[in-house]
């Protein structure tokens, strides 16, 4: 936290509030200049030592402890919403990858040769990957559904057919029934261009969910083969930068109701496995 943040979240607090009673309403109750002056100059000294005090600094770190704590509770809620909405062998496609990174980094964590910043940054970034390929079993499964209930040869079908129904009609007759139509016509094809963009946007899902399980195994198998317990660090960087083009995919898709933006550091705090 900067000094201008931190004198921010003194002017809210409750210690501010104290010190302007005891000072500065001190100060007016005496109901002398003296008294006055000496209330001002008390909170002006407050002002430069209280945010500084074991007891504001305290009482920040308690109050971001409950606010992260209550955006944890939160991230896991939505979470649980989208783990529950999937079926029952896509579940345990994530559960078997959640498994799989917990021991990874269970891996990390024994091996003396990790420094605790490495082995904080790796944690964060699997979980991550975890969460990511939560989402993309979530997009996956609201693609499949728009899939399997459009059939594009009904809706082409449907198409050409009333085509030629509005074509049929003599211009500038049946003005108000040619509107309707044109209107269903318009919504018919908005459906066929969502049922082929659904089609691709899941041949890319299918493929990023198999390169996050595929990276999982690489990870574990570089890590027992590798001397150099920090070469990997470079490849699951790499894999990060490559997770970012993923979410953003995912951000822009209008088939992904996960929520978007969840910081790394929320991931983290929040176990791998969804809770029954």
């Amino acid at each position: 936290m900067t000094g201008i943040e931190k004198l921010k979240a003194f002017a809210k607090s409750p210690h501010h509030a104290w010190l302007g009673l005891i000072t500065l309403g001190a100060g007016l109750a005496t109901v002398s200049t003296i008294g006055a002056i000496a209330g001002i100059a008390a909170y002006a000294l407050g002002w430069i030592y209280l945010p500084d005090s074991r007891l504001f600094k305290n009482w920040l770190a308690a109050r971001k402890q409950g606010d992260e704590g209550a955006k944890l509770r939160d991230f896991l809620y939505q979470r649980r919403q989208i783990y529950d909405a999937l079926r029952s062998p896509v579940r345990a496609r994530y559960d078997t990858l959640a498994t799989e990174i917990a021991q990874l980094q269970e891996a990390f964590s024994r091996d003396h040769r990790l420094n605790p910043e490495i082995l904080r940054q790796r944690s964060e970034r699997l979980s991550s990957l975890a969460w990511t390929y939560l989402r993309l079993l979530h997009t996956g499964e609201m693609l499949d559904h728009l899939i399997e209930t459009e059939d594009p040869a009904d809706l082409e079908h449907k198409i050409a057919t009333m085509e030629k129904e509005v074509g049929a009609i003599e211009p500038g007759s049946k003005a108000g029934l040619v509107e309707s139509m044109q209107s269903r016509l318009q919504s018919l094809k908005a459906r066929l261009e969502k049922r082929r963009s659904a089609e691709e946007s899941r041949e890319l899902t299918a493929s990023e969910q198999e390169r996050i399980a595929e990276l999982v195994k690489l990870f574990r198998a570089d890590h027992l083969a590798s001397r150099d317990a920090g070469a990997l660090s470079h490849e699951i960087d790499g894999a990060a930068v490559q997770l970012d083009r993923t979410n953003d995919w995912l951000r822009g898709l209008e088939f992904d109701t996960s929520p978007s933006d969840i910081p790394q550091e929320l991931t983290a705090a929040a176990p791998l496995k969804v809770g029954k």
